[in-house]
């Protein structure tokens, strides 16, 4: 924000004054992130995290985004660690749900058009109206409490679990929050998971319990479900 007189315009002037092209069709100035006591971060003063400092500290990327992108790029953003927290628990609800649909066998009655379309006209009309991101997630986040709820009570229909799963696919082409590469496993721990399902198949359950612990270690959590064996970062 602080840079768009004189910086941001001299780069405007001296780009197209040097190519005679557009600069750019749109050019968005970002407030400021500020310090839980309202002091800004900046990397004059030393207030500042890095990513390999968040990393560091055991936190996934993709919620360092989901942090920065869930607040207006006209509003100041709180950057604490408490907030970095709750961003862990929105990220995962998100995950949680997206791999509970793409597992989701039931065939009931429903296939709650109405709700995945209505979710994807919303978060479409938030994000055209000046990138209003909190009411895109409200409209996300309603879609995962409707279609959780129909999951419990086994009123999904098949058609309806691909009507969500296509309808998140779609919302995360621009929020790209809710599924991780499976391909972003090391080698190393691929091949731990599947050594302890082979375990587990053995009934060699203090070999399996060992795997579990050592890719705790490792920062891998695991979630045994009937129709397999989850996993996640911590």
């Amino acid at each position: 924000m602080d840079n768009i007189f004189p910086h941001h315009e001299n780069e405007i002037a001296q780009s197209e004054g040097a190519t005679d092209k557009p600069f750019a069709l749109y050019f968005l100035h970002s407030e400021h992130l500020i310090l839980a006591g309202g002091e800004k971060m900046s990397k004059s003063l030393g207030n500042f995290y890095t990513v390999r400092e968040l990393t560091g500290k055991g936190y996934d990327p993709v919620t360092i985004r989901y942090l920065l992108l869930s607040t207006h790029y006209r509003r100041q953003l709180p950057f604490t660690i408490e907030l970095l927290d709750a961003a862990v628990e929105s990220v995962r609800r998100l995950q949680d749900f997206y791999r509970r649909v793409k597992e989701y066998d039931g065939d009931g009655p429903n296939d709650l058009g109405g709700e995945t379309e209505g979710a994807l006209l919303a978060f479409g009309e938030a994000m055209d109206d000046d990138l209003s991101i909190a009411e895109a997630l409200a409209a996300v986040f309603d879609l995962v409490r409707d279609g959780n709820k129909a999951m419990d009570e086994g009123a999904l229909s098949r058609k309806g679990r691909e009507n969500f799963q296509k309808t998140l696919e779609e919302i995360d082409t621009v929020l790209d929050v809710m599924n991780p590469l499976e391909a972003g496993l090391d080698a190393d721990i691929a091949a731990l998971i599947a050594e302890r399902e082979k375990a587990r198949e053995d009934k060699d359950f203090t070999r399996a319990d060992e795997i579990r612990d050592e890719l705790a270690t490792m920062g891998i959590e695991l979630e045994d479900t009937a129709t397999g064996t989850r996993w996640r970062r911590k």
